[in-house]
């Protein structure tokens, strides 16, 4: 870049950006299509950095080093450059993704160019981060504000301490509409994971709660927030574990458990919270405690009063791992070995509100204007969130003498409930706080004359919601109620079809969302584009009672199963596509959804949906790790005595209980419910479900060492006369993925029976039948297949382009079950060819990992594969050596085995 221009002085800002992975991309595209590919991003970056006023110091290989004048200009070009890459379209569909790093400091400048320690920092937040990434410093960002470009907003991380710098650095993330935003923990000296939401409102209030709670962690390992519903317990929590956060270097993850009832889930949930996969033949509970034994970890468990039942689970993981705590928010202490509880109740509030007369309440009868000084008031945590949050709903809204009794008494009369006032100073759009107590008075001497048993603190906050519900109209008041019906929220797309027609409901729904969740009744969340509605629990719980009042519930249960069974039965045929990623990622968003649909279709009982949602949701179960759940579920369909009603029903759900046990290594399970698939099948006549029962049933015996060495007859090993059957009617059929299918089981019988030169024909045949039907899951297991083939023919170049390639429909489909088979892949490969050391390394890496994120069947189909994978011999290494480097591996992530083993990026040990 040259420029006529002066080099900016003095206080300036500094970016860096480089190639994620460019090494591998240069192996996988060649030398010549990656020198193409290397000056089209040379050229997008340096029209971006240009069109801001950058100041290009230096480029080398596929990094930049600009200067802007201001950091304004600095994250604009960086904006600019991140949406030019992505526009662009690359060669092969191939994503080119760059990191980039700015911060604004001090620079003394000379003929030699910058010089200063803000360069290096700059440097180092750089590389913390991931392709598609732009992380800016703290000293940026507040010389920014939110002087941002068109759909762009901030993310803010926490504090990292950066390689060669002692003191812990705020970064900030730039989340860019339409382009991916959600990536893995920054690449830091003291990367602490953490899930912790963003929170969009400031906390306010609670200085001498959080020291308590803060000295009580210091003796106490279980820490139980308790409180009725409504007094912030979850927002405390996570000021809390974020406080803490330091503290706990191997992470702090956040479980919530607001939409679940059932203690069984407990493990699973939180196992998938703190990154396990469940494996299919170990149960969640297990994975964790061999996790967390040797972590100093903190869990945050929300709202887990509806799971007291599984207060055993908590004191298993405490006395497994001394390292470990937990903090619980919920109305009940768990009554656990050690626990300590941490009341917590509503906001400061002046005493004095309480007890005002009846003249004194309306803020100007009886008093002098100036008895009370508003500035004062604000000295009350409840006065100030009151404030903030009319602010919000009316910027225009001040504090003065003239309200300020007024909002005194609104915040004690709520008992400085947060929810509450919440609820309330939104109304200030519409209303004056005088008008706003007068009416609030009236609710609660209404709710006064009702039940005298409840609380004092939870009439308060009932009758909060009441009165706001009482101002809806009646069309969202309707709205709120069937809004109510959805367990861990909803789509815009699926409150329609659930909740309306508009016509029905007597308004728009949109607008009708839209103003419930102006008036805090529900909340609008947003991820990456997807927006989505969710409704506090205490205000579901309301708004349920009043829809079943109406004799509308049994209707809108019906509904939502039925949108739920539809959007399970969309989903189905997607999850081996390319798309998904999405699809899989959709259903998990829905999960909780999905859960209460099955419950009330089994609980009516109604077959259809009940078989129907377990049928189609059994291959989300598999790919994203739910073994356990799917597993019980299964079970019990297949014993319900109305399963035989409809015979292709109960055919699919013992297909489903099949694959299930299958993926789990658990072929005792799998062959009675395949075997009694297909006799079902058989008896219907239905050809192309025969070919596919056949093939289920079949390739068990590819798999099961055992079931081949007591296999009846020498044909009947590896399953052949069982697939030749089935490819058979496959081609009569023109099946094009049930050829695949049948040919990629026929190449493990190959493979497995040693003749790996055959089998790699075979492959290669199924991988094409594969590609023409858009199979993406099932070419990339034909690679892998042919990958081990070639390590077996010892064409190791081969083996090496066939992984890669697997590699990248897993990592594009986020299958992480495959992503993980592929590092044994690699293991195999190395040892094959002789570099001893990296093999033993990443052999370590994926023995960890199995153990923690992935299935029973891999280690499986390693123990029948005989030479299919290669495992450390005693030559390899001394047992010390081994050892270390097993071990070595063994810290590794899944991520950073898979960057060692494609890019020879070996993870700090720092």
């Amino acid at each position: 870049m040259t420029t006529d221009r002066p080099s900016p002085t003095g206080t300036v800002t500094f970016l860096f950006s480089d190639i994620e992975g460019s090494s591998r991309l240069e192996r996988e595209v060649g030398t010549d299509a990656y020198a193409a590919i290397l000056a089209r991003h040379r050229a997008i970056l340096r029209s971006a950095f240009e069109g801001q006023g950058g100041d290009e110091q230096g480029t080398e290989g596929d990094s930049f080093f600009v200067v802007f004048p201001s950091a304004t200009s600095g994250v604009r070009a960086a904006v600019d450059a991140q949406r030019g890459l992505s526009d662009e379209a690359w060669p092969d569909g191939r994503t080119v993704r760059v990191r980039i790093g700015v911060h604004t400091g001090e620079a003394s400048h000379s003929a030699e160019g910058y010089v200063g320690i803000d360069i290096n920092r700059t440097a180092r937040i750089a590389a913390a981060g991931h392709g598609g990434q732009v992380l800016v410093s703290e000293a940026s960002r507040r010389l920014i504000g939110d002087v941002l470009p068109s759909g762009v907003t901030w993310r803010e991380l926490g504090s990292y301490r950066l390689r060669d710098f002692p003191e812990p650095e705020r970064l900030n993330q730039l989340v860019i509409d339409g382009l991916p935003n959600d990536f893995p923990a920054l690449r830091t000296v003291d990367a602490r994971p953490n899930n912790l939401p963003t929170t969009v409102t400031t906390f306010v209030g609670r200085e001498r709660e959080l020291a308590e709670a803060r000295r009580l962690l210091g003796t106490a390992r279980l820490l139980t927030i308790t409180g009725p519903g409504g007094t912030g317990k979850t927002r405390f929590a996570l000021e809390l574990a974020a406080a803490v956060g330091p503290e706990h270097p191997d992470g702090t993850f956040f479980v919530p458990f607001e939409p679940v009832d059932d203690p069984r889930l407990v493990p699973g949930t939180i196992a998938r919270a703190v990154g396990i996969i469940e494996n299919g033949s170990r149960p969640p509970l297990d994975q964790l405690i061999e996790l967390l034994a040797k972590q100093r970890v903190m869990l945050v468990l929300d709202n887990f009063e509806r799971l007291t039942g599984a207060a055993p689970v908590v004191a298993d993981l405490l006395r497994a791992g001394p390292g470990l705590r937990i903090l619980v928010t919920s109305r009940a202490v768990l009554h656990v070995s050690g626990e300590q509880e941490f009341p917590l109740d509503g906001l400061s509030f002046p005493s004095w509100a309480r007890d005002l007369t009846p003249s004194e309440r309306t803020g100007r009868a009886g008093m002098d204007a100036g008895a009370i000084e508003p500035g004062r008031l604000l000295d009350y945590a409840a006065v100030r969130l009151f404030v903030e949050r009319a602010m919000a709903a009316r910027p225009s809204f001040r504090l003065d003498p003239s309200n300020a009794r007024s909002i005194a008494r609104i915040c004690a009369r709520l008992d400085g409930m947060p929810l509450a006032i919440e609820l309330t100073a939104v109304r200030v759009r519409l209303l004056s706080p005088d008008a706003i107590l007068t009416r609030l008075e009236r609710q609660f001497e209404l709710d006064a004359s009702g039940a005298r048993d409840v609380p004092e603190r939870q009439r308060t906050l009932r009758g909060a919601i009441a009165w706001s519900y009482d101002l809806l109209d009646e069309p969202s008041r309707r709205l709120l109620e069937r809004m109510a019906i959805f367990v861990g929220g909803c789509d815009l797309d699926t409150a329609e079809r659930v909740c309306g027609p508009s016509s029905e409901l007597g308004r728009d729904l949109f607008d009708g969302v839209s103003d419930l969740s102006d008036q805090s009744l529900i909340r609008r969340s947003e991820d990456d584009g997807d927006v989505r509605f969710t409704m506090p629990e205490t205000i579901r719980a309301f708004a349920l009672e009043r829809l079943a009042a109406r004799g509308e519930a049994d209707d809108l249960r019906r509904r939502h199963a039925m949108a739920y069974l539809d959007l399970a039965r969309t989903a189905a045929p997607e999850l081996s596509g390319q798309d998904q990623k999405r699809w899989l990622e959709r259903l998990e968003r829905e999960h909780d959804n999905f859960r209460a649909a099955l419950a009330w279709a089994v609980a009516i009982p109604d077959p259809p949906t009940a078989l129907g949602l377990a049928f189609s949701l059994w291959r989300f179960w598999q790919k994203r790790g739910h073994f356990q759940e799917a597993r019980r579920r299964l079970d019990d369909l297949a014993g319900r005595p109305w399963v035989d009603d409809d015979p292709a029903a109960h055919a699919r759900v013992l297909e489903a209980l099949g694959g299930i046990a299958y993926w789990q290594g658990d072929f005792a399970a799998a062959i009675p419910a395949y075997r009694a698939a297909l006799e079902i099948w058989r008896s219907i006549g239905d050809r192309p479900e025969i070919a596919n029962a056949l093939y289920n049933l079949a390739f068990t015996y590819n798999i099961d060492a055992d079931l081949n060495e007591h296999a009846p007859s020498l044909d009947m090993r590896y399953g052949g006369p069982l697939l030749e059957e089935a490819l058979q009617i496959y081609r009569e059929l023109d099946d094009q993925r049930g050829i695949g299918n049948v040919l990629w089981a026929l190449g493990g019988a190959e493979m497995f029976g040693g003749q790996p030169k055959a089998a790699l024909t075979i492959f290669e045949e199924a991988r094409s039948a594969f590609k023409s039907v858009g199979d993406r899951t099932m070419e990339a297991w034909a690679l892998h297949m042919m990958g081990v083939s070639d390590v077996l023919t010892e064409d190791f170049a081969a083996a090496d382009e066939s992984f890669r390639h697997a590699l990248r429909h897993f990592a594009e489909a986020g299958d992480i079950t495959g992503q993980a088979l592929i590092v044994d892949d690699f293991a195999t490969l190395a040892l094959a060819s002789g570099d001893k050391e990296r093999g033993i390394r990443l052999w370590g890496a994926a023995r960890r990992i199995q153990q923690t994120l992935g299935t029973g069947l891999v280690q499986a189909q390693i123990n029948s594969s005989g030479t299919a994978w290669i495992e450390p011999g005693p030559d390899d290494a001394t047992p010390e050596r081994r050892a270390e480097l097993e071990e070595e591996g063994r810290s590794w992530t899944l991520e950073e085995a898979l960057a060692y083993a494609t890019d020879d990026v070996v993870p700090s040990a720092g």
